[in-house]
């Protein structure tokens, strides 16, 4: 016999599955539910609300990387904070529209959830380096020299031609299809098995996911980001010009551990938060900026 439930039924199941879905910071289901123009606004705003407080530990991670001594003034530390924001929050919202499409792509090919979440991740990641190398560039060379959002990219573009704007592409594209992959793939995936496997807090489970999922990404990812750093970091390539020679210095200089993989502690305490907050603020936003059908309903 087939279950048939009325609507006012069904209606408290609906009600009681977006409340668990906000409970636990939206798990993979959110970007699914909306359109890709939603998942970008809602990726901006997790993505500068997640680096206003996180800011400190992205400076002094690139100073590590640089060889640069840190300073803990404040207005040293937070230079280039607005270009910072608009990178994650600019990238985030590219991660976000791109890995929701991607998921519902994978998702319609009759993929696992745990297939389409993860791959979606991935190719929406890959494609953000894009953009996000450009931010990126132009952060770190604000961080060095204090120029304004303006006229460091168009300097860079004046002195430098187009390819320029690019220098660290192969790099960036590298590290945020892992990076995206662990943050909206592997992180809400470890959540969702810790809360409905082990009945863990939804809080805690999202914890353990975003240091697991740091973790990995972390480490995997650290030795094209300081390649990256450096690289951005020296415009002329007087010391660090292609991919390859940057990687070669770095470890004939400092050796494999400490040169290409400076500032790792720095990068997994801020990946750790980043995923952490991105997570929970796409949970905690997604209602309210967005609201269910039943929701809207009411």
């Amino acid at each position: 016999h087939q279950l048939k439930l009325s609507e006012t039924e069904f209606a408290p199941l609906v009600d009681s599955q977006h409340r668990t879905e906000r409970t636990m910071g939206g798990g993979g289901s959110e970007l699914t539910r909306l359109t890709g123009g939603e998942n970008c606004m809602l990726g901006i705003a997790a993505g500068m609300a997640t680096k206003a407080i996180n800011y400190p530990l992205l400076n002094w991670k690139n100073c590590s990387q640089q060889g640069i001594p840190i300073s803990f003034k404040p207005n040293v530390v937070y230079r280039g904070l607005p270009m910072a924001m608009m990178n994650l929050g600019g990238t985030t919202g590219v991660q976000f529209g791109l890995t929701g499409a991607f998921q519902k792509l994978l998702k319609s090919q009759n993929m696992s959830p745990e297939m389409s979440t993860n791959g979606g991740a991935f190719l929406g990641g890959l494609a953000s380096g894009v953009p996000c190398c450009l931010w990126e560039l132009i952060m770190i060379q604000q961080q060095r020299t204090g120029g304004s959002i303006l006229g460091t990219p168009a300097g860079i573009f004046a002195k430098y031609g187009p390819t320029g704007l690019m220098r660290g592409l192969t790099c960036t594209l590298g590290r945020e299809s892992l990076f995206t992959l662990a943050m909206l793939g592997i992180t809400p995936t470890i959540q969702q098995k810790l809360v409905n496997d082990y009945k863990l807090d939804a809080t805690i489970g999202l914890g353990a996911g975003a240091l697991i999922g740091s973790c990995f990404a972390a480490t995997l990812t650290h030795p094209m980001d300081t390649i990256k750093t450096c690289m951005q970091g020296d415009m002329a390539g007087d010391k660090y010009s292609t991919v390859s020679k940057t990687g070669a210095k770095l470890v004939e200089e400092y050796g494999v551990v400490r040169g290409l993989f400076k500032g790792l502690s720095w990068r997994i305490t801020l990946i750790a938060t980043t995923f952490f907050l991105v997570n929970q603020f796409k949970g905690t936003l997604a209602p309210i900026m967005f609201p269910p059908p039943q929701e809207k309903a009411k």
